[in-house]
């Protein structure tokens, strides 16, 4: 019997780029073999198969990776730390609910609403140098972009305990520089409570590229915010940064939004807000590939 997996185009799309080294006749699964030896190198595969070059190796592992998260996603083993707020519990009584309804796997679960307690800020101080790894979700908003700001963070151990969180108005900013700032306020929490490896977690697929240099920063403000947040993460043992969609990222978009929901939107004349509109980079700028 002939079995063909059902694939979507878009999952088959990216398979044809994951199998393929631009440049070379190296399938990219001989690649990962090799690197998978004891002694496995990057620049021992370079040397053998001299028809490849760094720049394309590197970009076949992300083609790679990007193709495990989307499988990933279509199978539902999408981790539950990577889920949001919250997703432990979810899976948890998913896990447990018995139903012959196909289609109830599928609906989408409401939009959670916080309460104002639940967005107040604060520090578990009786959590300080007792957590080594922790997994922070950052947000930034502006109403108007540029407008008034605010920034969110929550930070977790690795089962799902909040240890503490930022919910604050910044001034008169843009998204990009909102986002950035509530990176740099998570590395400086993380960091004062003692974190030793941190999972920075984000809807900015922008500022996600750039701080694992896969987008170049062209506007000098945000090179500013991209130096400062990697002097900080170089205080850490480990920092990862890793996208999540924003329906994963609610409580930090809620953190963020909460101080300027009722912050008036003053209008600035026209020539402030054509400077601070320069702080925002263009997604598609920037892409080293």
């Amino acid at each position: 019997m002939h079995f063909t997996m059902s694939l979507s185009p878009e999952i088959r799309r990216l398979l044809q780029k994951a199998l393929k080294i631009k440049g070379s006749e190296v399938p990219l699964h001989r690649v990962l073999d090799i690197l998978a030896t004891e002694d496995g190198d990057v620049s021992e595969v370079v040397n053998r198969f001299r028809d490849i070059e760094n720049t394309a190796l590197r970009t076949a592992f992300h083609n790679c990776a990007v193709l495990l998260r989307m499988l990933e996603a279509q199978a539902g083993l999408t981790p539950t730390w990577e889920g949001g707020p919250g997703a432990e519990m979810q899976h948890a009584v998913a896990s447990n609910t018995k139903s012959t309804d196909s289609s109830a796997a599928t609906k989408t679960a409401p939009k959670r609403r916080f309460t104002p307690q639940e967005l107040q800020p604060f520090v578990d101080e009786t959590q300080r140098g007792k957590v080594s790894v922790a997994k922070v979700y950052v947000d930034g908003a502006s109403r108007g972009n540029p407008g008034p700001a605010g920034i969110g963070v929550a930070l977790f151990t690795m089962d799902g305990k909040k240890i503490a969180q930022i919910s604050r108005a910044i001034g008169t900013t843009t998204n990009n520089a909102a986002e950035y700032t509530a990176l740099i306020e998570a590395l400086k929490l993380a960091k004062d409570l003692g974190i030793q490896q941190l999972h920075v977690l984000s809807d900015s697929q922008l500022m996600v590229n750039q701080m694992t240099g896969r987008f170049k920063v062209k506007h000098p403000q945000i090179a500013e915010f991209v130096a400062q947040a990697q002097e900080l993460a170089k205080q850490f043992a480990k920092v990862s940064f890793h996208f999540i969609e924003r329906e994963n990222n609610r409580l930090a978009d809620a953190l963020s939004t909460a101080p300027i929901a009722k912050t008036p939107n003053q209008k600035t004349d026209s020539l402030s807000q054509e400077l601070m509109a320069l702080l925002d980079d263009n997604p598609d700028e920037g892409r080293t590939e």
